[in-house]
């Protein structure tokens, strides 16, 4: 099946299982990467083109290449708690609903 036929759910699906099976540090470009996308779109800019993507996305990888283990998860904690936040004030998330472990 490729990425073109793919149904939304199943797409999201296959993106979630491709995220999560990255090493840790591949997992925070990712995420860090997701947020300035959403962050542009907020902003009103037009989308990034494939080589402005793979650029970014360098650019990412090369900035956390030299943290440790526990910069890279403060810098996780830290995304996701911002887009969570950001979720709460346009509503659709609920704050509290989701909580650390």
């Amino acid at each position: 099946m490729t990425l073109q036929v793919l149904t939304p759910q199943d797409l999201v699906r296959k993106t979630i299982i491709e995220v999560v099976s990255l090493p840790e540090k591949e997992m925070l470009a990712v995420l860090e990467f997701v947020g300035k996308i959403k962050q542009r779109e907020k902003d009103g800019l037009p989308k990034l083109t494939v080589a402005e993507v793979r650029a970014e996305a360098n650019r990412i990888a090369a900035e956390t290449a030299n943290l440790s283990r526990k910069e890279i998860m403060y810098r996780f904690r830290e995304t996701v708690e911002q887009i969570r936040a950001e979720a709460i004030a346009k509503g659709t998330a609920i704050d509290g609903e989701w909580e650390r472990v």
